[in-house]
């Protein structure tokens, strides 16, 4: 899935705060991300496509950083890939 895809295209905002969804529209967890990169997922591509992260979103209302999460589930990617 390509970055650009997302309804909110904000991907300037540098500010990475996890709350209780990395991905609010569709509900996807920091635990689902590292269940994704466990069983097999090597890109950011392969865990937005595994989850359902950023399908169908409307980060600007349901995020409550009204922003994007793609930086978010990168973060969270970087934080648990290579520990598998």
């Amino acid at each position: 899935m390509d970055k650009e895809k997302c309804c909110c295209n904000s991907h300037e905002n540098k500010e990475v705060f996890i709350g209780e969804y990395v991905c609010y529209c569709n509900h996807v967890t920091e635990n689902d991300i590292k269940n994704s990169i466990k069983e097999g997922a090597q890109s950011v591509e392969e865990v937005i496509k595994n989850t359902g992260a950023m399908k169908n979103s409307n980060c600007t209302v349901n995020n409550p950083k009204g922003t994007c999460c793609y930086l978010d589930i990168v973060h969270v990617f970087n934080k648990y890939n290579n520990k598998y």
